[in-house]
């Protein structure tokens, strides 16, 4: 569904007060104020994102207790070691905060484990750095706020800790000192990454000299997807400054060059540069990635980038290689299930997490995806909708080893022997807690488009940078019917076309032309952006989406008589249900939210049938991307073995090949030729009317309006029948009559299928 973002109400006076303060339009204040923005100072600081505005590192309740610890670790030159983890985000804290000790002048060890090792303060890890290292202190970074046993041993073999960390609180936190932006002890914003929480430690220890980590800060952010507001929106932005300039680390400066980044907001950054940082640790190399982010050596910098940009290569082609393995397994499971959990020994613990984020988008719900080593699953889990997946695995942490993460993310371990209990009892707490309306995933638009996008909007727009979790690009909507979309050249998947309102790009596009081109009212989602070539701007839009309003009209209905006449083998193997039946069907599917695809081919269904409500609805489905349980108008044939059943909620012209179970109500009219007569003068009428279009039609609008023909059911069945029967041709994208040829009208399947429809 598609919800259009509004501004509270009353808030007429603000989005003025902004749009002076600011020197901004009205219309841009209140994309603003639809943010949640409260007052121009508030957007003052939103658009103008300056360092002053960040806040005191001293509001952490014990800062001053780990700063202290610090200055005597230097005063008593003991050994100091940096824990950190070994993704983007760990990599960036422990840099920091190795940099910003020896800058303080404490010549710290840093430390991260593989993630073989496992996530946190393991006991393997922990075992080298204390014989390699013997330390006095150890100041773990974007971990530890889970290690409570792990660090009462430290304690006993008298080992200090200051944790530092952002993960969510456990129900008993290390008895240490602890900082943790998210522990309520008078910090302000608690969505800080590892990265940003060790650089206000540093900050603390020496001032404005942290702000060249910066860099640091703004990749770790973006790459741990924090949310792009408050304190975030100001240490990306500077960080970004940094790299602009030229002015950051040599280990960004040479990935960026190596990943072929051509900008550096960051879109691009979350691109190139913190994936590559990832990849070293999903291919069991992190230990890489911090030689890279803390070497000196500009040759050794260069080597390790290349490295970095191998490991992400190589990641990328195993990605795809454990996709194809988890949709196989998928095969296997029940389409209702609420949570996808699979696991395999061969799976590589380092990608299971990309992957499973993939089927997450894919399927619409929760996925948790296990590599198994020594018996022991290690799992990596992400969330859809509204469902906190911390708190599921809380619920069920009986029966796991351990767990950890937010509330969309989060890694797991189970034991074998309680694999099974788990993925039952992680789907029966989802499906107890959480309805069909949490598992829904809405679009919100921020604006419904009217009149010509100016590109004076678009440039305000540009203001809203550094954009991404939290703090989305604006999108808009603008509703027209036939795009007249066609390929940007020959061959090319991309579409564009025109609008009344801005001009559009659609990006694999291609296969979505049939239905952009159909007369049927559409709503198409956009993002604009403003191109510079040659110092003139052009405004243009990016089509995210676009959605065919499935309410009954005339042009619904003869898009669902057009579709019906396509050709298709008749296929076998339909069970007959009746209305009753069909409506126990719906009522049981809006219970289980997954699984079945209902079609209707007629309107009028719907006003005949109870229970059609509460559905995602879609138009003439070609492909199935999850199998949320929806409502289509018109189908064509397509691979639907990501549901479990397909029911036909009336009888349709003909069955298309489903593989998977299929039930046709055969008691309810699907094909709706009422007004459209079959007999040979009629369709020769229709064909001596289309001969005499000169130079041919391009559409089935084009084709009504040119043969004067009204009825546009009795044109497009005349149009498919022909085109059956060999009598149109196409050339070029347009449709032209064969002068002279003769076929036998008592031939055409099209025909005899619509003649047998009622027997």
């Amino acid at each position: 569904m598609i919800i259009t973002k509004t501004s509270p109400t009353g808030s007429e006076n603000l989005i003025k007060e902004i749009s002076e303060r600011c020197g901004v339009s009205c219309a841009f204040s209140k994309l603003l104020v639809t943010r949640g923005i409260t007052s121009a100072a508030e957007a003052e600081k939103f658009i103008r994102p300056d360092k002053k505005y960040l806040h005191d590192a001293y509001l952490f309740g014990k800062m001053s207790e780990a700063v202290e610890r610090i200055k005597q670790a230097k005063d008593n030159d003991e050994t100091v070691v940096i824990y950190g983890d070994y993704d983007a985000d760990g990599i960036s804290a422990t840099t920091i905060a190795y940099r910003g000790l020896r800058d303080f002048g404490i010549n710290a060890y840093a430390v991260v484990p593989e993630r073989e090792n496992g996530y946190g303060l393991t006991e393997a890890v922990l075992e080298r750095v204390l014989e390699e290292y013997c330390p006095d202190l150890i100041i773990t970074v974007d971990c530890g706020i889970s290690a409570y046993n792990e660090i009462e041993e430290l304690k006993d073999l008298g080992v200090d800790v200051i944790v530092t960390d952002h993960h969510e609180i456990p129900e008993k936190i290390p008895d240490c000192t602890v900082i943790n932006c998210k522990l309520n002890d008078g910090y302000p914003f608690d969505g800080l990454c590892g990265a940003g929480v060790a650089y206000k430690l540093i900050h603390a220890l020496i001032g404005e000299q942290a702000d060249k980590y910066l860099d640091l800060v703004a990749v770790a952010t973006i790459a741990d997807s924090m949310p792009l507001t408050d304190e975030n929106r100001i240490l990306v932005s500077e960080g970004l400054k940094l790299i602009k300039s030229g002015r950051c680390s040599k280990i960004i400066r040479a990935i960026a060059e190596s990943g072929g980044a051509k900008e550096s907001g960051a879109s691009s950054i979350a691109y190139t540069v913190a994936p590559r940082v990832n990849a070293a640790g999903r291919m069991g190399d992190a230990y890489s990635a911090l030689v890279a982010f803390t070497s000196d050596d500009n040759f050794e910098i260069k080597m390790l980038a290349e490295k970095l940009n191998s490991y992400n290569l190589a990641r990328q082609t195993e990605c795809d290689e454990l996709y194809k393995s988890a949709k196989q397994k998928m095969k296997s499971k029940s389409p209702t299930a609420r949570v996808i959990v699979l696991g395999d020994k061969n799976w590589k613990s380092g990608i299971i997490g990309i992957v499973a984020a993939k089927l997450m988008e894919e399927y619409s719900k929760p996925t948790i995806l296990f590599s198994e080593k020594d018996g022991v699953f290690h799992g990596s889990a992400r969330s859809f909708g509204e469902i906190n997946i911390f708190k599921a695995l809380t619920a069920v942490q009986d029966v796991l080893e351990g767990f950890g993460g937010h509330a969309q993310a989060a890694g797991v371990t189970v034991a074998q022997e309680n694999f099974d209990a788990f993925e039952k009892r992680i789907n029966d707490y989802v499906s107890e807690n959480y309805g069909a309306e949490s598992l829904r995933k809405d679009i919100e638009v921020d604006g419904i488009v009217t009149g010509k996008f100016g590109i004076e909007l678009a440039r305000e727009i540009e203001m809203l940078e550094p954009c991404g979790t939290g703090n989305k690009r604006p999108v808009f909507a603008l509703n027209i019917n036939e795009a007249y979309a066609t390929p940007i050249k020959y061959g090319s998947p991309h579409v564009s076309f025109s609008t009344p309102y801005i001009d559009l790009m659609f990006f694999n596009g291609y296969d979505s032309l049939a239905a952009l081109n159909s007369a049927n009212l559409k709503t198409i989602v956009f993002e604009p952006r403003i191109s510079v070539y040659n110092g003139r701007e052009t405004l243009k839009g990016f089509v995210k989406l676009f959605t065919t309003v499935t309410d009954d009209s005339e042009s619904i209905r003869n898009s669902l008589f057009g579709n019906q006449l396509s050709s298709a083998e008749e296929a076998d193997g339909y069970e007959a249900i009746t209305t009753k039946q069909a409506e126990e069907m719906l009522e049981k599917a809006k219970k289980e939210v997954y699984g079945t695809l209902f079609v209707v081919n007629n309107p009028d269904t719907l006003k005949r049938i109870k229970g059609g409500e509460g559905f995602e609805r879609e138009f003439i489905k070609s492909s199935c991307k999850g199998n949320v349980n929806t409502l289509c108008f018109g189908v064509s044939s397509a691979d639907f073995s990501e549901y479990d059943k397909v029911v036909f909620l009336d009888k349709p012209l003909y069955k298309p090949i489903i593989n998977t179970k299929a039930y046709v109500n055969n008691e309810l009219i699907g094909f709706d030729c009422e007004g459209v007569k079959i007999d040979r003068d009629a369709l020769i009428a229709e064909y001596l009317k289309l001969k005499k279009i000169s130079g041919g039609f391009s559409s089935l609008k084009d084709a009504c309006e040119k043969s004067g023909e009204e009825n546009e059911k009795q044109i497009a069945l005349a149009i498919k029948v022909f085109e059956e029967l060999g009598l149109i041709t196409a050339k070029n994208g347009r449709y032209f009559i064969e002068a002279g040829k003769k076929c036998d009208l008592n031939s055409s399947v099209i025909l005899n299928r619509i003649k047998k429809y009622n027997t």
